[in-house]
């Protein structure tokens, strides 16, 4: 018996002393990372939607929707899409999206973590005849690319104005920062 216990006691100052040669006591002093939060988008009309004659003959209006988009759980996210449905009896009869291409070339499609600004969406269409209009936004949580969908509430645009001054959409449409953010 007392040589077994003299072999364990042994076996294990041996190991005490290997575990020292291997670079220390084994205990790690590092922090854990700090986990990147995840990004919590919500969009919601910034003031009045402006309906302007389309200098372009094609179509017949052009409309400014100004954009609140307020990111607050402190993660980034790229800002994928703009997505415009018209809707007449429940029938979609124009839609209208600006990529991710056209949202980079406009300079914004990052949107970051705990931002709030202002951005004015600027597209085109034909039908004047309509009873809904669905304005939906995407963005991919640049933590896990996790995809979000938004949509924009139309009744959060405090009134849809008129303007007879005629406005040129360039491209496909144009985006523009309204205001800083916070």
């Amino acid at each position: 018996m007392k040589t077994q216990a003299l072999l364990v006691r042994a076996s294990g100052g041996a190991m005490v002393l290997w575990l020292g040669a291997c670079g220390g006591d084994g205990v790690t002093n590092n922090p854990p990372p700090t986990p990147t939060p995840a990004a919590n988008i919500t969009a919601t009309g910034s003031g009045a939607i402006v309906v302007h004659p389309s200098l372009d003959p094609r179509y017949g209006f052009a409309l400014v929707t100004p954009i609140l988009i307020t990111e607050s759980g402190g993660g980034s996210a790229s800002w994928d899409f703009v997505r415009y449905q018209i809707y007449l009896s429940g029938k979609e009869i124009e839609r209208y999206e600006l990529g991710s291409a056209d949202i980079s070339a406009a300079g914004y499609h990052l949107i970051a973590a705990r931002s709030s600004n202002t951005y004015s969406v600027v597209y085109r269409q034909n039908s004047e005849d309509f009873d809904r209009i669905d304005i939906t936004l995407g963005f991919s949580d640049q933590k896990d690319a996790r995809q979000l969908t938004v949509a924009v509430p139309f009744n959060s645009f405090t009134d849809v104005g008129a303007s007879p001054t005629p406005l040129a959409v360039p491209g496909r449409g144009t985006i523009r920062l309204e205001t800083g953010g916070k």
